[in-house]
């Protein structure tokens, strides 16, 4: 398994197999994120708590991106479709910005719409890491490339 393409291409397509071994070095990234947050903040200078966690969360984030991508090309799925797996993460940026600007407290009908907005995007998440997680993909080539299921 080339681990490089894996992690950092854009193209071609991944199984199930090859998505969940790719989230291994994800996992890892985020377990010393973690334990940098738990253990180190304390120790290192100012500087290096802004910037260590910045760089691994936005690491882990382009590779999660990258490997998402493939998973969604073996469906024979677009970019676009990565909009509904960060959706969550989408809608509670919208929702702190929008606190910075204009406070909840006096608009209580935004407290259901962020609600309902939190609510479907997280459906959306959970329907979309099924499908790469559980569903098997098409067997067939599809314009994202060969299937990597003939390679098995």
């Amino acid at each position: 398994m080339n681990w490089i393409h894996l992690l950092l291409g854009t193209k071609g397509r991944i199984t199930r197999k090859s998505f969940l071994l790719g989230l291994l070095p994800i996992l890892a990234l985020l377990g010393f994120l973690v334990f940098y947050l738990r253990y180190l903040t304390g120790i290192l200078p100012a500087w290096a708590n802004i910037i260590i966690p910045t760089l691994l969360t936005v690491e882990a984030a382009y590779f999660t991106a990258n490997l998402s991508l493939k998973r969604m090309h073996d469906y024979g799925r677009s970019a676009g479709w990565l909009l509904m797996l960060f959706s969550p993460l989408i809608v509670v940026a919208g929702f702190l910005i929008q606190q910075k600007y204009i406070p909840l407290q006096s608009y209580e009908g935004a407290v259901v719409l962020y609600t309902m907005a939190i609510s479907l995007a997280f459906i959306g998440f959970l329907w979309m890491l099924t499908e790469m997680l559980f569903l098997r993909s098409h067997e067939k080539d599809n314009r994202y490339g060969p299937s990597p299921h003939a390679a098995h």
